[in-house]
């Protein structure tokens, strides 16, 4: 759909005075947005290799597990920023359990949108790691995910209105 269109549309579903962001999308549960595969490293993986992961990818995060598949830790681009960056003469030979951040904040996958979005919002950062009753990882969810979640629902509300009209 055309920026014009679909400006358009917004402006006469709020004329309508139609809900263009369903009531109950933010308790819908951090599953329902669709888990991507979380790209996973053992904590002796060199940092070489985390960060041409991370670029192969295109990805802002992997996921630290130990040898049962259990998350231990993520290893983010702010990490690779605020711990890394600086040190790149001293880093021959590191691994990623030396500069991932360890014992992080992860959900179930029944948890609410609204919840994983205040996790993010106090705890100030991007990723939530989504793992199963095991404490093995089954997915990750970002700021990115959720906003695209948000306006997926949105502009399929536009058309739904757009359509009975």
């Amino acid at each position: 759909m055309e920026k014009k269109d679909l400006f358009s549309s917004i402006q006469t579903a709020g004329a309508l005075g139609l809900q263009l962001i369903p009531p109950t999308l933010l308790s819908d549960s951090i599953g329902s947005i669709g888990l991507k595969t979380p790209l996973v490293v053992s904590p002796a993986a060199s940092l070489a290799e985390c960060l041409a992961i991370l670029q192969k990818h295109r990805v802002g995060s992997l996921l630290v597990v130990d040898g049962d598949g259990k998350l231990t830790g993520i290893f983010t681009e702010r990490d690779c920023i605020m711990k890394v960056m600086g040190k790149v003469d001293a880093l021959a030979g590191a691994v990623v359990s030396d500069y991932m951040t360890k014992d992080p904040v992860r959900e179930r996958p029944e948890a609410s949108i609204a919840f994983a979005l205040n996790l993010m919002s106090h705890g100030g950062f991007r990723h939530v790691p989504i793992v199963d009753q095991d404490d093995v990882p089954i997915g990750i969810v970002s700021v990115k995910d959720v906003v695209d979640h948000i306006v997926r629902k949105m502009l399929e509300a536009i058309f739904e209105a757009c359509d009975s009209e």
